[in-house]
């Protein structure tokens, strides 16, 4: 072999390696919202439940049997690795005819853990926090700290968590965002519910953060909006706001999830004018409406898929639920989701899917651009309700398209799409002079 060629072949062998390196040191960086990569590797994905505002003794409500139906059907059909409840995990009102939350009850305690004890539910899977009506009358959280999975098992209002795996290593972070005054129900805003972070709880949180920088991302999950959300009837963070939105931008937090309004809203947080902005491009900031007292949007799938994350918001016993895991979604809740990576014109892109369905599932299809053909997904042998397949996207124009995935079963049909920007792949400007 000529030496010229051995010596540049040697070098740009040493220069792509240096380089896929470089790429690959770039996308382990803790707390970094911008980890997400496109890959055709399907075995970096996880994804657990997020539900919020129970409301176990609401009077005329689904309550109970919506969290039975989570911790149940819902579980094993799912698999979540674990399920999130962001608080009013109990209504505090033992069912009276006003709905004003005047207790705490312990008969409505007994209940809500008499649903997850049935269920086998533990502090290993089940993660729940206070919320407002679980502040009401009771400065210490007496009967949160009495009664709930976490509050038993830590005795604190607080909990953090990881998830590791061998492609990467996650954290998660509970915040008790609830009235820390003890004040009762009040037919004046806001309502008695005061609710913030104090120093011992900002203190808790800054620790967990702190200790948890080796990791991939973290998510946030509290009860209450941060700021002000425009409505009239909700209350958010009257102390703690500022620092609060400080550990999320400087430690690179990537979502904040959240209930207390029983309204689904999804959007990309970066503070406001009297808190001031982040320095990042912002959060996900995302609103989950009320399991037992909302009617639709009532729980959520989150995925994580090569770090980029994904959420399906959809209603108690709707199947098949899709959740499209690769590519990202561009949009999020209508705005721009500065995370999302770009799709490149190449012709073997991957697109995977979470499907979930108590029934065998008759077909898994995807299309481009809504007019295009549906094309056959497969399952992922190794993952039981992980679909994929490649498309190509070569002649594509640049720009913005769309990606949809259908499945039907007996249970019926259900499709999710998704917005990309495909782009021109990258070509090393250097490459061809090396060759010469």
């Amino acid at each position: 072999m000529d030496n010229r060629f051995g010596k540049k072949f040697f070098f740009i062998s040493a220069l792509l390696f240096f380089t896929l390196f470089v790429g690959f040191i770039s996308i382990a960086r803790s707390g970094d919202t911008h980890s997400a990569y496109y890959s055709s590797k399907n075995d970096r994905i996880f994804w657990f439940i997020q539900m919020s505002d129970i409301h176990i003794g609401a009077r005329g409500t689904q309550d109970s049997q919506n969290l039975q139906w989570i911790v149940t059907d819902a579980k094993n059909i799912i698999d979540p690795g674990f399920i999130v409840a962001s608080g009013d995990l109990t209504d505090s009102t033992n069912g009276n005819i006003f709905g004003f939350p005047d207790g705490p009850y312990q008969e409505e305690w007994n209940e809500y853990r008499a649903i997850l004890n049935q269920a086998g539910i533990d502090a290993s899977v089940y993660y729940d926090i206070p919320g407002n009506h679980e502040a009401y009358n009771d400065h210490d959280f007496s009967y949160y700290l009495a009664n709930s999975v976490q509050g038993q098992a830590t005795g604190q209002t607080q909990i953090s968590w990881t998830r590791e795996f061998d492609f990467g290593k996650y954290h998660f972070l509970g915040i008790n965002t609830a009235d820390n005054t003890g004040d009762p129900f009040s037919l004046f805003f806001p309502w008695g519910d005061h609710a913030g972070l104090d120093e011992n709880e900002l203190t808790f949180i800054h620790a967990a953060l702190e200790e948890h920088r080796d990791t991939d991302i973290t998510l946030i999950f509290g009860h209450h909006p941060v700021t002000d959300t425009g409505y009239s009837t909700d209350t958010w963070l009257f102390y703690g706001q500022e620092q609060i939105i400080g550990y999320l931008d400087s430690y690179g937090a990537s979502l904040y999830g959240y209930g207390h309004t029983h309204r689904f809203g999804e959007d990309i947080f970066s503070g406001n004018s009297y808190t001031g902005f982040m320095q990042g491009e912002g959060i996900y900031y995302f609103n989950i409406a009320s399991l037992g007292k909302s009617s639709e949007n009532q729980y959520s799938i989150i995925a994580v898929d090569c770090n980029g994350i994904s959420i399906l918001t959809t209603n108690v016993d709707t199947w098949p639920a899709v959740l499209i895991t690769a590519p990202l979604d561009k949009d999020f809740g209508g705005a721009m989701n500065p995370y999302a990576y770009t799709v490149p014109s190449l012709k073997r892109n991957p697109v995977r899917a979470l499907v979930f369905d108590p029934n065998s599932l008759t077909g898994v299809h995807y299309r481009i651009d809504a007019s295009g053909e549906w094309l056959l997904m497969n399952p992922v042998p190794e993952n039981p309700h992980l679909w994929e397949a490649v498309w190509d996207a070569s002649a594509l124009p640049e720009g913005e398209h769309s990606v949809e995935v259908r499945a039907a079963s007996a249970s019926g049909t259900s499709t999710a799409l998704i917005l990309v920007n495909v782009v021109p792949p990258i070509i090393l400007p250097w490459l061809p002079l090396l060759l010469l």
